[in-house]
């Protein structure tokens, strides 16, 4: 089970907790606090696969590196022989960078190969990811 998984599935348990032990007890005098703590354990829960679904790793736009500023992020590029990287993902390596590697990228393959020869992840993809998203 991934962190994300199971993040949500502990709020799935206090909503579950909250219907088990609230719920037979409650009357009609207090069935307002009973919906109002169920509404705020589901608002909770939409807000939090919110955040945790930015946190996914995702290819980032070609307009995003142009501004990118001195964070790290994971640079996928074609392999070329003699090279060592981190990770290696058919024929394309994966490595951890930072801005002046992307500019260097940027003069030696140009923008227009953006997406063909090289690209950028806002945090580090599994092979699956890596795969699911096609190259253009």
């Amino acid at each position: 089970m991934t962190d994300r998984e199971m993040v949500i599935t502990h709020l799935d348990d206090l909503r579950l907790f909250a219907d088990v032990t609230v719920h037979p007890v409650v009357s009609p005098d207090n069935w307002n606090v009973y919906s109002s703590l169920c509404d705020y354990i589901d608002q909770i829960k939409t807000e939090v696969e919110i955040l945790l679904k930015e946190q996914e790793p995702r290819v980032m736009k070609l307009e995003d590196v142009k501004a990118f500023g001195w964070d790290y992020c994971y640079l996928e590029e074609e392999r070329l022989p003699g090279k060592e990287y981190r990770t290696v993902c058919g024929d394309y390596a994966l490595t951890c960078i930072t801005w002046p590697c992307i500019a260097s990228m940027r003069i030696q393959y140009g923008d227009d190969s953006y997406g063909k020869k090289w690209r950028c992840w806002s945090a580090k993809p599994t092979e699956e990811q890596m795969k699911e998203v096609p190259w253009k």
